[in-house]
């Protein structure tokens, strides 16, 4: 900084250095001066403000001086600024501050502050950039407004308070007159509400229909579209206004088109499902009924219908019960879009008759139904060892992947291509288990399930043949039996193989007999399905050996074996058991028990607060395999450790305990062998609570190993309900639960 050190008022007696710093930092120029008018100090941003003069400015200059040396240089862009910034300083009319034009195009703000000494301080700051701006932004409002006020469409800005407008264009004045308050276009005053509380909640309201009165009073349709902005402070709505009055003609022609249209076209309101416009072929559907409430057996489908399509904004082939024109129900179908008309929700569907298709269909279902049970599943006659092991890690991470996925999945085609994915890698399992597994098992979907149905559309479907045949069917439904928790079509399929069973058992002796269906509640919270019948019955020396797969006391060629694995397979999944009943000697009686839905919700309760957290080590050499078989386990609570060879197992084992330990068999480095040895001389404790998971059970050394070891061991592919089971057996065995 600059300043004349003569001078007694110099800053330098209080603070010279800070003072110096203060005024260096400052990004406008400054000038103090004395009393006497005269420079005391400035700052080197002033020096460069005024570098025509540069030379000129020292220490004691005179003020008039400094002013009358820019007008000598060409300073000022008019030599008469030097009178005005006089007068702004010391004139009779000072205002204290300025803007001067320069000569060189640069427009200078200066403003003049006295201090208490008499003196005063100059500063210059450059508003050049800023006047540049402030002439761009007039420029542009006034193209904006040449803009509005030439546009065809009307537009009004109106206070979103109050209504109050504060712009209108010309052709808005022109159709609405000179009006005060944007409440005034409206015929009710409903839809203005409507409209501005959509604008508070979203900010933007497009082509919405509503009707307006205009300046002679006519209502007029018309499309408005509006925005939220800020005028001086305050919230404002920009509308722009289509008038719909051409369009009506064009609607007119094209509603007796969908009048005349050979389909069943609908047009209701969606809310209240009152009928706006309805096709000829409506009423031959569903009568002349005017709500669309009264063309569902179901309320709730209809519920269903609407909740979709507010959804989605779209629905296809909606499948419900519907009451027809002569009051009789029926399966259809509807198509339907859903949008804004009018400012409401309004559907426009088509619909379709499928009494017809449903009947095809179930005949094609019931076919494949029956070709499926009939076909017959081939047995290997063998397998290698070397094969088994190759394949089956592999195949465990893709079967166990397919059904967590499809467990935990809401999406319908993620479900099915899981279902896709798992039944593909079944069908390879089955090549290199040593035993036929049941295939293309379908995903169970679990939901609540009424077991006196399930039975009912089990006897429909077999009760023709049952009837054809001569058999007499007795069921006995018990009255207010809990719901549980079941695939309604996989447990009606385990009932429909149970009837098919007893009948071809009696078609072995030659005779009809007796079937009877039971269902009820049993002391333990269960629900009970029970199928008997008073034919041969099973007798004791193969009663343990009806559920092993390819078990089967038929013919060659009448009979596979899967039929009764297969049941067995699908009550497990639902949590549940079947038996057969020692006790009954007149034929076979066959009991299914399955947990209600309430015991089921209690128990998931329970074991979701009192299961500890079991830690479980898991070791493969197949990284994939170990990181499956770990997250299966984890996500049922239990903390799991992932050694991904046996050489990390003999270390994570000697570090820490372990409650169970599932190891592979075959690892290149230490195998399961080494791992087990290796728990016998460390942590002898660990060895009851120590099971193996493995691919391999052919090979003569492992047949040898597993005997030897007396652990229990699982083969590979295994689902995640499979190994969870097998680890939560080995915890029960170790003592933990």
């Amino acid at each position: 900084m600059n300043q004349h050190r003569a001078t007694p008022n110099t800053p330098d007696d209080i603070d010279g250095g800070f003072f110096r710093e203060a005024m260096e930092a400052l990004s406008d120029g400054v000038a103090v001066f004395d009393a006497d008018r005269r420079l005391v100090a400035w700052n080197e941003r002033f020096g460069e403000m005024m570098e025509p003069i540069r030379e000129r400015i020292v220490p004691g200059l005179r003020w008039e001086d400094m002013l009358q040396a820019c007008v000598a240089s060409g300073v000022y862009a008019d030599a008469a600024d030097r009178e005005r910034e006089w007068q702004a300083n010391i004139g009779s009319d000072a205002t204290g501050e300025m803007e001067i034009p320069l000569s060189d195009g640069s427009v200078h703000g200066v403003r003049y502050n006295p201090t208490e000494s008499g003196g005063f301080v100059q500063v210059r700051r450059d508003v050049t950039a800023t006047r540049r701006d402030s002439r761009s932004l007039q420029d542009s409002e006034a193209l904006l407004r040449n803009i509005l006020d030439t546009n065809p469409m009307p537009v009004i800005m109106a206070r979103l308070r109050d209504g109050r407008i504060v712009y209108r264009s010309p052709t808005a004045r022109a159709l609405f007159g000179d009006t005060v308050f944007a409440q005034e276009h409206y015929i009710s005053p409903a839809d203005r509400d409507a409209y501005v509380r959509t604008l508070r909640r979203e900010g933007t309201v497009d082509a919405q229909r509503m009707m307006f009165r205009v300046a002679d009073g006519t209502p007029v349709p018309m499309s408005i579209n509006g925005r939220l902005t800020q005028y001086r402070g305050e919230a404002c709505v920009v509308s722009t206004l289509v008038d719909l009055r051409p369009h009506a003609e064009r609607e007119a022609i094209i509603r007796k088109v969908v009048e005349h249209c050979p389909a069943p076209i609908l047009m209701t309101e969606a809310e209240s499902g009152r009928v706006l416009f309805r096709s000829p072929e409506i009423d031959r559907l569903f009568g002349t009924n005017e709500n669309t409430h009264e063309f569902y057996v179901d309320p709730a489908d209809r519920a269903g219908f609407l909740e979709a399509l507010r959804r989605d904004g779209t629905v296809s082939d909606y499948k419900a019960r519907f009451r027809g024109a002569d009051g009789a129900p029926f399966w259809g179908a509807i198509s339907a879009r859903m949008f804004e008309y009018e400012g409401r929700d309004v559907i426009v569907s088509y619909s379709r008759d499928l009494t017809s298709q449903l009947a095809q269909e179930l005949d094609l279902s019931q076919r494949r139904e029956r070709m499926f049970q009939n076909d017959k599943l081939s047995a290997l006659g063998g397998m290698l060892a070397n094969v088994s092991h190759a394949l089956n890690n592999p195949l465990s991470v893709v079967i166990g992947h397919a059904l967590m996925l499809r467990e935990e999945s809401d999406d319908p085609e993620v479900i099915r291509q899981a279902t896709r994915i798992g039944t593909a890698a079944e069908r390879c399992s089955d090549i290199v288990k040593t035993y036929l597994t049941v295939s293309r098992q379908e995903p169970v979907e679990l939901g609540a399930a009424d077991v006196n149905e399930i039975v009912t559309t089990a006897l429909e479907f077999t009760r023709q043949g049952l009837d054809e045949a001569g058999y007499s069917v007795t069921t006995r439904l018990a009255e207010d039996v809990p719901a549980v928790r079941a695939d309604p079509d996989q447990m009606a399929q385990v009932v429909i193989n149970l009837i098919e069973n007893a009948q071809a058992a009696f078609a072995d002796t030659g005779r009809v007999g007796n079937i009877t269906v039971t269902t009820g509640s049993t002391a333990s919270g269960c629900v009970r399905i029970v199928v008997e019948d008073d034919g041969p019955g099973v007798s004791k020396d193969i009663a343990g050996k009806i559920f092993d797969p390819f078990f089967t006391t038929r013919g060659v060629g009448d009979g596979k074996g899967i039929g009764l694995t297969w049941c067995n397979r699908v009550v497990q999944t639902h949590n549940g058991r079947i038996s057969l009943d020692p006790a009954h000697r007149q034929g076979a009686r066959f009991v299914i028990e399955i947990p209600a839905l309430d015991q089921v919700a209690d128990e998931e309760g329970a074991q979701a607060k009192e299961r500890p957290a079991a830690r479980i080590l898991v070791v493969d050499d197949e990284a994939d395999v170990a990181d499956l078989n770990g997250e299966v386990l984890e996500r049922v609570g239990y903390d799991v450790t992932v050694a991904y060879s046996g050489t990390e197992a003999v270390d994570a084992i000697s570090r820490q305990p372990f409650d169970c330990i599932v190891s592979d068999l075959n690892m290149p480095d230490i195998d399961g062998r080494g791992v087990l040895d290796h728990i016998r001389r460390v942590r002898a404790d660990a060895e009851p609570k120590t099971g193996f998971l493995t691919g391999d059970t052919m090979g003569r050394a492992s047949q040898a190993f597993l005997r030897e070891a007396g652990r229990p061991y699982i083969e590979k592919p295994v689902s995640p309900q499979e190994l969870r089971d097998f680890v939560a057996g080995i915890l029960a065995e170790g003592g933990r639960r």
